[in-house]
This record gives C-alpha cells, sequence and structure tokens, in this order.
C-alpha cells in the first residue's frame, strides 16, 4: 500500500478505531519506512487532535490505548536498523491542558453567571428597598357615643366646647377631639345645639339623609323614627340639605325664627318663636297650631302608652299649648281633653288610653 491517500486512510481509521486485522497488519508492515513515520506524525498533529476533541472521554480513551499500541509495533533500536519514531502530537501534549482550563473555565463561567445574577437581584433588591415607602396606615376613628336612657334631658358638653342637649331616647355619635377640619356629629332622635364658633372647622349634624352644617350657632333637630326631620334655628345661620347616595341638593338657608319639615321627599318651611325650642331645652312640651294626630304620637313616646282614638274627626284638630314634661299622663290628658274637647278614659294595667 504505497498510494498516500490510501495511508492517510488508513490512519484514521486506526485513529477511530474502525479499523480490521488485515488493515493492522498493513500498518505494521509499514512501520519500517521513515517516510510513513513523517506522514503519521504530520496527520497526528493536523487532524488527530480535531478527532479527538470530537469524541467522548471513553473514546478518548480508546483512540489513546490505539495510539499505544502502534508504539508498540515499532522495531527495537539498532545502529543498523532504521528507526520509525513517532513524536507525541501536539495536540495529545496539551489535551489535558486544555481539558483542565475548560473546566477551571466552565466553573469560573457558572460562578461568574451566578455571582452576576445574584448581584443583580441584590442591585434590584437595593433599589426597590430605596423605593419602596411606607404607606401610611389610617388609624380607625375613635368615636364618642351618647345614649339617652333617661326620662330627663342629657346634656353633653364636647371637645370644642359646643353643648348638647338630648332628648329621650335620643343619641349622638361624634369623632373624639374632632381632629381634622371638620366636625361631624350623627343624630337620631331629638336634641338642642349650642355650638362653639370655629370658622375654619364647619359644625355638621347628620340625621338620617338631611345634614344641617353651621359655623357657630344653637338650633334644634328632631329626626324621630317615622317622623319627619325637623330643624329649628334658635341663633346664627345655618344650611339644610339633603343627601342620598351621591345625589346632593340644598333645601333651605335657615336664620333665627325659621324652621323647616321634611319628609317623603317633601319640604316644608315655617316660622316659630325662638323661645319654644329653648322651652324644649327645658323639659317642656311646647305645642304651637299642631294637629292632634302630631300631639298623640309626642304622648305615645313620652309615655310609652298605646292610645286609640274612636272619634277620627279629632285627629284633625289644630292645638296649641304647653306641658311639663314631668306632669304624669293622667294630668296631661286631662289638660289635652278639655283643649281639644274629647273624652278619654286610661287602662291602667294595660297602659291603653281611649279617645272618643
Amino acid at each position: 500500500m504505497k498510494d498516500l491517500h490510501q495511508q492517510k486512510e488508513l490512519i484514521k481509521r486506526m485513529l477511530s478505531g474502525n479499523i480490521s486485522q488485515e488493515e493492522k497488519h498493513q500498518l505494521s508492515q509499514l512501520m519500517a519506512d521513515p517516510a510513513f513515520s513523517s506522514l503519521f506524525n504530520t496527520l497526528l498533529d493536523e487532524q488527530g487532535g480535531e478527532l479527538v476533541m470530537e469524541q467522548d472521554e471513553q473514546a478518548q480513551l480508546f483512540t489513546n490505548e490505539k495510539l499505544d499500541w502502534f508504539h508498540q509495533q515499532l522495531p527495537v533500536e539498532d545502529s543498523e536498523a532504521p528507526v520509525f519514531s513517532i513524536h507525541r502530537p501536539l495536540w495529545k501534549r496539551i489535551l489535558p491542558y486544555a481539558a483542565a482550563l475548560i473546566t477551571a473555565a466552565s466553573g469560573l463561567l457558572f460562578w461568574w453567571s451566578n455571582s452576576a445574577k445574584e448581584h443583580n437581584t441584590s442591585v434590584a433588591q437595593e433599589i426597590n428597598k430605596k423605593n419602596e415607602y411606607p404607606v401610611p396606615v389610617e388609624e380607625p376613628v375613635q368615636y364618642t357615643e351618647h345614649f339617652n336612657q333617661g326620662k330627663r334631658r342629657l346634656k353633653v358638653k364636647l371637645a370644642d366646647g359646643s353643648v348638647v342637649t338630648i332628648g329621650r331616647k335620643g343619641k349622638i355619635r361624634y369623632p373624639a377631639g374632632f381632629e381634622g377640619n371638620t366636625r361631624d356629629v350623627y343624630l337620631e332622635g331629638e336634641a338642642f345645639f349650642e355650638v362653639a364658633k370655629d370658622v375654619n372647622k364647619p359644625f355638621t349634624v347628620f340625621s338620617g339623609d338631611v345634614r344641617t352644617q353651621v359655623l357657630g350657632t344653637s338650633f334644634k333637630v328632631s329626626a324621630l323614627p317615622k317622623s319627619a326631620v325637623e330643624v329649628a334655628v334658635v341663633t346664627g345661620k345655618v344650611r339644610v340639605s339633603y343627601h342620598s347616595g351621591k345625589i346632593e341638593n340644598d333645601l333651605a338657608t335657615m336664620l333665627p325664627g325659621d324652621k323647616i319639615s321634611w319628609k317623603n321627599s317633601r319640604l316644608t318651611k315655617l316660622k316659630m318663636d325662638p323661645k319654644d325650642v329653648l322651652a324644649w331645652k327645658h323639659e317642656m312640651m311646647v305645642f304651637r297650631k299642631q294637629s292632634l294626630d302630631d300631639i298623640l304620637d309626642v304622648f305615645r313616646r313620652h309615655y310609652g302608652v298605646n292610645i286609640t282614638v274612636i272619634n277620627k274627626g279629632f285627629l284633625r284638630e289644630k292645638i296649641s299649648l304647653t306641658l311639663d314634661e314631668k306632669m304624669p299622663l293622667e294630668k296631661a290628658m286631662n289638660v289635652l281633653s278639655v283643649t281639644a274637647g274629647f273624652d278619654h278614659s286610661i287602662d291602667s294595667l294595660s297602659r291603653t288610653v281611649t279617645i272618643r
């Protein structure tokens, strides 16, 4: 086998492990040729490293074993016989260092990648920390509540110096301390307000869907169940409005002596004597040209009795009178019956009054 191309193919097959027994014999015969030695070494330097680098670990071991076998086939050196020498290929000499370098480079790349990720994460976290602002947590509003469970008026002084006189079974609720720019009070029942003046803090009374706002004045608000909401002004100036959801309508701007009544979306404007409102503050029941029907409703709430009217015609009568709230039921009914001109009877056991 003298053809150069065939010799190269034979060496490649030996390095790749795809060599037959006959081809091994041919290689053994070619070993004595110095020209073949030069060709073999050149081919190892040019292509052997590329071949081995493409192989896995097991294939590389097999190729090295082939080279060792090839060394063993070399004739023993003597002074007369030509010597076939195979130098250790450059790729084989540097392969261990290259492998170590690749391993180290891979480790360095892995460390750098993780370090960069950790650094980026750390930087991102630091940026986030710098951009994080504490979200203000609103403290729950603490309310003060007063409920008049007694039979007399309950007088309460608020934190701003205002004074509220609460009627029987009336209740007010308001933020303790009146912090902020408003003074809001929520009312159920009847109450008379003497508001301390503060132009920077409007004083607002919420009674159902009616809102009464002042800066400094005195007025009475009545917000009894199933009854009209009434506002009566004694001193100062009051603005009354209607609120329902997002709807807001001004009802009236009131001065001393003005009174309004709001029921079933109907507004009634009246005039009254401020002394009558002050009389209520001092536990007097004052009625000015009010129907017997309205007066009997007040009696029912105040005395806690059932009242039955046989002659319905009396209910439309307009009556004016003043009664002391401390007056017993029997005496109060006597005064009312004489004024309106009807007869009545009282069943003390069932607490029922019958009007004929």
